[in-house]
């Protein structure tokens, strides 16, 4: 599939009504892979390979770019669910096209920032690496296919992009997931997130940034009782 020029990787897997899972910085499909077993058993994923954002990031790009590929997809209204960075792309697709969103899942989202700059994500950054060290070649080989210069330009704008603004204009029913030991985006944000977002959700799990890795069974579970309300 292309989507402004570009070859689009996806993959696609299950039945039932389509469910979009969006990975978070320097990822791919293979972080939400443990989810897929129980997920696909009444939804049809669909996971895409997300770009790398621009240098110079113009408002709603991100939502703007989903938008592009769920009609490239022949997608109409589609159930969101987005990990990290992916959360940019949701939110800003929520915002832009809200009518294209029934469900929204948002695990621990970047948007809010919280000040800490590049340098200051670092620690963090290779904390978070230590938790979910198991999966550590897939993750390693992601970070490397995505490349420094990118990787660096994507946690630049975790402190850029504020979608403050954006949150209290949303309208499908939101669920929060944040791991109660999330370094690289702290926990302590979940709750302006929920303040933001009317009628937000929120669910903490024993884990840190990653739980699709960390704690992929509580995580498919509490995604799947939200979606299937």
């Amino acid at each position: 599939m292309s989507v402004g020029g570009r070859f689009v990787p996806q993959r696609e897997l299950g039945s039932g009504r389509p469910l979009v899972l969006l990975h978070g910085l320097a990822g791919s499909w293979h972080w939400w892979a443990p989810l897929f077993p129980t997920l696909a058993t009444s939804r049809r994923l669909y996971v895409p390979e997300l770009p790398r954002p621009p240098r110079e990031l113009g408002e709603d790009a991100m939502g703007s770019w989903v938008l592009r590929w769920l009609d490239a997809a022949d997608l109409d209204q589609v159930d969101v669910a987005a990990h990290s960075l992916g959360g940019l792309f949701a939110v800003e697709l929520a915002a832009v096209a809200p009518q294209r969103v029934g469900r929204l899942v948002l695990v621990a989202p970047a948007g809010i920032p919280c000040g800490r700059g590049v340098a200051g994500r670092l620690l963090p950054l290779a904390r978070s690496l230590f938790d979910v060290r198991s999966q550590l070649p897939m993750v390693l080989g992601d970070a490397v296919r995505t490349g420094p210069i990118a990787v660096a330009r994507e946690i630049a704008l975790l402190d850029r992009r504020d979608l403050a603004a954006e949150l209290p204009s949303i309208d499908a029913p939101t669920l929060l997931v944040w791991g109660e030991r999330d370094r690289l985006v702290p926990s302590r944000l979940a709750q302006e997130w929920q303040r933001l977002i009317p009628q937000a959700r929120l669910v903490l799990l024993r884990c840190g940034h990653v739980p699709m890795l960390e704690a992929p069974t509580e995580l498919a579970a509490t995604i799947h009782s939200f979606l299937d309300v």
